[in-house]
């Protein structure tokens, strides 16, 4: 292989890079904070998470929420869900449009 080749290779490899570096970076981070809160009316033990998404309207997003017992919720509008269990879950998060351009978020919540 030429030298001239292996600088076209570098070059092309850079660029593609380049390119896939830049796009990612030019979605919108989604801060966002997951309580868990046991509410008192509650004699059974279970307790509720509770998604704080800052400076954000919540309806921008949908919220889909992965059960350890696999009573997952997908592509909901809520941001509380409640009568939880013991266990991990994972909560993702979603912009409703594309064209908002929001990164998707993952969070991971234990309710002990």
């Amino acid at each position: 292989m030429s030298i001239l080749n292996l600088v076209r290779l570098a070059l092309a490899t850079f660029f593609l890079t380049l390119g896939t570096l830049v796009s990612f970076g030019q979605c919108k981070n989604i801060d966002v904070e997951a309580k868990v809160i046991k509410k008192s009316t509650d004699t059974d033990g279970k307790q509720s998470i509770i998604l704080d998404i800052k400076g954000l309207r919540a309806n921008s997003f949908q919220v889909s929420l992965f059960a350890p017992d696999r009573n997952n919720i997908l592509n909901a509008e809520q941001i509380e869900f409640n009568n939880l269990a013991t266990g991990k879950y994972v909560i993702v998060i979603v912009g409703k449009r594309e064209e908002d351009k929001y990164c998707p978020k993952s969070l991971n919540v234990t309710i002990n």
